[in-house]
């Protein structure tokens, strides 16, 4: 009778351990196992209109690569170069009808997937979502005046600043040159949102097309 019983349950375990695995091997889920971890960072130079105007943005962005392909991080970039501001804006903030010049710079959540990794000359599309300000500045890198009394030489700021919010798309082509470096060359397009009280700028003129150069260094 207890060989009997022994003979049963053995062959009850022998078929919940069969059908356990053939279960594991049956199941799918996003990321297959074992998961490769990397990351990564980017210098990142951007030529785009500001007001009509071309200009330089810079910046970067970054984070966790899984399994070679997917990117989860962060980024931000800022407007560098001077962009004068309308005369409207000039008339409303200027107190002694000195030129204002644009501060604009926005940041947040990265998304990357890179197609093809492996091969020397790939694609990848990213994807900013966050949000960044704007407001006004004078010229303080030519401020004479206030270089003779001596005082720092911070911007002044006029207007009240604007918080935006920003969704940049982007397509690059990209280079390996060695197991830890990638150059990549591509175009984005800004859409900014949220301009309502700041006078003398609008959402169209901070939105529009960018062509950047990234260089990416890290675990690929």
């Amino acid at each position: 009778m207890k060989r009997r019983i022994m003979r049963i349950a053995l062959g009850l375990l022998t078929i919940t351990l069969f059908s356990l695995s053939a279960s594991a091997q049956e199941q799918e889920t996003l990321f297959a196992s074992p998961i490769e971890h990397g990351g990564f960072g980017a210098a990142v130079a951007k030529m785009t209109p500001i007001r009509g105007e071309m200009a330089l943005m810079v910046g970067g962005y970054g984070g966790w690569l899984i399994n070679h392909q997917f990117m989860l991080g962060g980024g931000g970039y800022g407007l560098v170069t001077n962009v004068r501001a309308s005369s409207e804006a000039e008339a409303a903030y200027s107190p002694y009808d000195e030129p204002l010049y644009l501060e604009f710079g926005y940041g947040g959540v990265m998304l990357e997937y890179i197609i093809a990794p492996s091969k020397l000359v790939h694609i990848n599309v990213n994807a900013l979502i966050g949000g960044g300000g704007i407001t006004y500045r004078d010229d303080w890198l030519n401020n004479w005046y206030d270089d003779m009394r001596g005082s720092d030489t911070d911007p002044h700021h006029y207007g009240r600043t604007e918080a935006l919010f920003v969704v940049e798309p982007t397509v690059n082509v990209e280079l390996n040159v060695t197991e830890w470096f990638r150059i990549s060359a591509g175009a984005s397009y800004r859409v900014v949102t949220g301009i309502d009280e700041l006078r003398g700028i609008e959402n169209k003129d901070l939105s529009g097309p960018s062509g950047q150069l990234a260089l990416k260094f890290g675990a690929f």
